[in-house]
């Protein structure tokens, strides 16, 4: 197998493994945002502490805690200590939200979006290292074997079937720490499920509502009870929390200019897209993207 192969082979892997330390400013800095967009993740603290926030709420990860981080959620990386040091798992939307719908109910999982954080016990701590290494390594040998298509194919399949089994433990090790009652699934969790999935994959797009129930061939009316009774917030409150996230991400993080952000997600024009923003955030995109600026520099 050739290096473009081996390129190839790499590219569908649905997760990627990141090293973050404070010896190295590129991959952990203060003021950081996680992207958070078309996957979730989570970050195991090995070393010292970290200090995160997740819309306005804080968290200190300290050695041996998991923090998990679900899709469309605004998270900064606030502070870290001088010894810092973990690792970052990030994963495909595509490849988790089935292999999660199989085993969480709706309430479990916006639970989780709540409640990002766990710490491990000891013997909780030494799996996740083991599983861990046993990934990694498996993905390293993947890169470097001479292997022929078939062969390419399998691995991956294996690989894959890896990660879901590093998904499930986590899973498991996050409701051990953190017990919920098990409650059964049904057609409603269903519809709000397939609404999820179908905001992660359109939101640039598509942000009428009645869209969305369409697709589930009910009436907006009804479908938009539905979003409510299960989740909390309207159907409109999670398209608008979608697309206003991201723009705040790329207004902090990215050297894009407001134009072309609003080209990004799709708006008409950047006037349309300043009304949209202010309407939902308060202040018009420049204003917000000075405030941060000016918080992030400590004037």
């Amino acid at each position: 197998m050739n290096k473009r192969d081996r390129w190839m082979v790499g590219q569908q892997m649905p997760f990627q493994f990141t090293v973050l330390s404070s010896s190295d400013p590129h991959t952990f800095k203060d003021g950081q945002i996680i992207s958070t967009f078309n996957k979730c993740g989570l970050f195991f603290c090995r070393k010292g502490n970290v200090e995160v926030s997740l819309e306005d709420k804080h968290f200190q990860i300290n050695p041996g805690d998991v923090y998990i981080y679900m899709a469309s959620t605004l998270v900064h990386l606030l502070h870290k200590s001088g010894d810092a040091e973990g690792i970052m798992v990030e994963v495909d939307l595509d490849y988790i939200i089935p292999i999660v719908n199989r085993v969480i109910n709706v309430e479990n999982q916006l639970f989780m979006r709540k409640h990002p954080c766990i710490s491990l016990s000891d013997k909780q701590r030494i799996h996740l290292e083991y599983l861990l290494d046993n990934l990694q390594e498996r993905i390293g040998a993947e890169d470097v074997l001479e292997v022929n298509l078939q062969q390419q194919r399998l691995t991956l399949e294996l690989i894959k079937s890896m990660g879901q089994t590093f998904c499930y433990e986590i899973l498991n090790m996050y409701f051990a720490n953190q017990p919920m009652q098990p409650l059964p699934q049904n057609k409603k969790d269903v519809i709000f499920q397939n609404f999820m999935l179908a905001l992660f994959r359109l939101y640039r797009k598509e942000r009428d509502v009645a869209y969305y129930a369409k697709m589930q061939h009910i009436t907006p009316r009804y479908f938009s009870t539905i979003i409510k009774e299960k989740s909390g917030n309207s159907a409109l409150q999670w398209i608008v929390q979608m697309v206003i996230t991201e723009a705040k991400q790329l207004l902090e993080g990215s050297d894009l200019s407001i134009k072309e952000i609003a080209n990004q997600l799709n708006f008409p024009t950047q006037s349309f897209f300043g009304k949209y923003f202010k309407q939902y955030v308060g202040i018009s995109p420049k204003e917000y993207r000075k405030d941060k600026l000016r918080i992030r520099n400590g004037i």
